[in-house]
């Protein structure tokens, strides 16, 4: 038994890894393979699987990200600090901060699970007659975060995406299980894509030297991200993107290394908490989690425990395999045509879409596509489209749906 869990945890790092580099493949799209090749066998690889996969993924999604995301530099005062960052040709530095989040935060949840697993559940209690309004004033600070000249079109983004949510999750266009993989290619695979092509990067030369960040930076970074992190982990509709913005707050103005150890360390908790959550109050709040409950649905507190430890362990794997390859992936990304490479993963998408979703999610895959592109020619947070999940949970929540 032990060895076949480790074997499918390390089969989830694979698949981890290359949901991670590959952008717009999304780790519920291989979650719905997984299940589909698992029916019938041991569920408890098949979710070791699942957690690893999850987990690697919030590693490795850094690297396109900043890496392949190169803006224009008259924009640099606008963007992420990890763009930024890549312009001062400090690109693996921002990298290699992100993975000091990561693998920070899930130390650090680790040790501090028995706190935890008797706090969520206490404090969800406590909220959960409120949690429209908690939606409401994340979109509120979302959106109101924004220069005053993009509030209009942050907030048009948010309601347009909403409303496409309110019809894809009213009708039967697609069966439940894959209706979201096109949405979520379209708003945020597709659409940065055929920017990112229409830009035609060019990533400037980056320093292979990093410096090392002070501690004060590195425990600040973390907590942060671990307080951020849980809090939007346990609730519904919202994820890491909701969670940068409110540290992004706090953080970006004070120290860009602070702030990505940050962002490092809530995408790792997001997902880990999406399995806490599962534990504690019975509720999936990810694609993998949702897996799990439905391979696991007698989840209790010997599973959380397995399902701990691998995911401790694919931090760890990821972490150190990432330290010992990203500078050859940094110099590799320096030489290759990003145009072309751009133009290989649009015609991907498009396969991968027809194949899982067929016409109706070409063209749901179309319709979030130029919502998605909303966000980049206007310079708002992409953050703006997850209205795709939030306004619908704030109707729901609200009683009206």
């Amino acid at each position: 038994m032990f060895i076949e869990l480790l074997a499918f945890t390390l089969l989830g790092i694979i698949l981890g890894t290359a949901t991670g580099l590959i952008p717009g493949l999304h780790v519920n799209t291989i979650t719905l393979v997984l299940i589909g090749f698992g029916a019938g066998m041991n569920p408890y690889p098949l979710a070791a699987a699942l957690i690893s996969l999850a987990i690697t993924h919030t590693f490795w999604d850094f690297v396109p990200s900043i890496l392949l995301g190169a803006p224009e530099p008259s924009t640099a005062l606008s963007i992420l600090p990890g763009h930024y960052m890549l312009l001062e040709g400090r690109g693996l530095e921002a990298v290699y901060l992100t993975i000091i989040g990561g693998i920070g935060v899930i130390l650090l949840s680790s040790l501090l699970f028995p706190v935890i697993i008797a706090a969520v559940p206490v404090i969800y209690r406590n909220i959960q007659l409120h949690i429209h309004w908690i939606l409401i004033l994340i979109a509120a600070v979302m959106i109101l975060t924004e220069t005053g000249r993009k509030i209009p079109a942050a907030t048009f983004t948010f309601l347009l995406s909403g409303i496409l949510g309110l019809i894809i999750f009213n009708s039967y266009i697609l069966p439940s299980g894959i209706m979201l993989f096109p949405v979520f290619t379209g708003l945020f695979g597709m659409s940065t894509l055929i920017v990112s092509l229409n830009r035609k990067t060019k990533i400037p030369p980056q320093e292979m030297e990093i410096e090392k960040p002070q501690r004060k930076i590195v425990f600040s970074g973390i907590v942060k991200g671990l307080f951020s992190g849980s809090v939007v982990g346990t609730l519904p509709g919202i994820g890491a993107a909701q969670a940068a913005v409110l540290t992004q707050e706090i953080t970006r103005k004070k120290d860009y290394r602070e702030f990505l150890i940050s962002v490092g360390a809530i995408n790792t908790v997001v997902a880990l908490f999406s399995l806490i959550s599962l534990y504690t109050i019975s509720k999936a709040r990810s694609g993998a989690a949702l897996a799990v409950q439905q391979i696991l649905p007698d989840f209790g507190f010997n599973e959380i425990i397995v399902l701990m430890a691998v995911a401790l362990i694919a931090a760890g794997i990821s972490a150190i395999v990432m330290l010992k390859t990203t500078k050859k992936i940094v110099d590799a990304i320096q030489k290759i045509n990003y145009s072309i490479f751009t133009a290989m993963m649009m015609v991907f998408l498009l396969i991968l879409t027809a194949f899982l979703s067929g016409l109706a999610g070409m063209f749901i895959l179309f319709v979030s596509t130029s919502i998605g592109l909303i966000a980049p020619l206007t310079g708002i947070k992409r953050s703006s489209s997850m209205g795709v999940l939030m306004l619908p949970l704030i109707l729901f929540y609200m009683g009206i749906m």
